[in-house]
């Protein structure tokens, strides 16, 4: 069983869907209760697993409630993956504290949260699998969102130490990072870039955006015994568009 976090965003639904297509069951959490039940309805429709569990990834408490039920209800969590995002843009100058502080909380100790309510089960069964979604801004800043891109390169680091940690006991963690990706968050992202940045496109090496089925792919990968020899990798997918090494 595989725990969806962020599953009502363009990218976490993609990655519910297309691990329950490839056979996981899944439980999809978010905040929108709405958006949750058309998902797990969809996916049922097609014939896959789902369920769903309203989470408030900043909520501490409920997240570990949440881990408790779902163990109890399934046996074990498989993999978790988290895919929470935070569209927060704007000049540096003017950000506020609190504006930072959002952002870094609902992201980096969001994942944090939920991590540390798994692990402990993944640890004592031997076992486990995380994929946390960062951004390309984790590695190459975006004028217009700094707070996101250094949420993400915490989530990078976060995950590399945790996978250094962990893997004789069994559990791997590894990272995607998307470049831009077709939604209606990376319409957001270009605007606040188009007015901080005067017009500056993303670079990108594939002639087309990316798909939230892109990324589910590869998540789907890092969850599989296929890349049982993976661990604590950040895997760009962003068609070449990272500028860094």
């Amino acid at each position: 069983m595989v725990w969806v976090v962020g599953a009502t965003g363009a990218i976490g639904s993609a990655i519910a869907t297309t691990l329950a297509q490839q056979g996981a069951a899944v439980i999809a959490s978010g905040r929108r209760g709405d958006v949750l039940d058309a998902l797990v309805a969809t996916i049922g429709a097609a014939g896959g697993r789902a369920g769903a569990r309203v989470l408030d990834i900043c909520d501490a408490p409920d997240i570990e409630r949440a881990t408790g039920e779902i163990i109890a209800s399934h046996g074990a969590i498989d993999g978790l993956v988290n895919s929470t995002a935070l569209s927060t843009f704007g000049d540096f100058l003017k950000l506020t504290d609190a504006q930072w502080l959002q952002v870094l909380d609902a992201k980096l100790l969001g994942y944090v949260r939920t991590m540390r309510a798994v692990l402990p089960h993944m640890l004592q069964r031997g076992s486990g699998g995380i994929v946390n979604i960062s951004g390309r801004g984790g590695r190459q800043p975006t004028a217009a969102h700094l707070p996101g891109g250094a949420a993400n390169a915490g989530v990078n680091l976060i995950t590399k130490g945790i996978a250094d940690s962990y893997f004789k006991q069994g559990v791997r963690a590894n990272v995607v990072a998307p470049g831009p990706i077709a939604s209606a968050r990376f319409d957001k992202i270009r605007t606040s870039n188009d007015q901080l940045a005067g017009g500056e496109r993303p670079r990108a090496i594939l002639d087309r955006l990316g798909t939230p089925e892109d990324v589910a792919e590869a998540v789907a990968w890092l969850l599989s015994d296929q890349s049982r020899h993976t661990t604590g990798a950040v895997i760009p997918v962003d068609g070449g568009g990272t500028a860094t090494v």
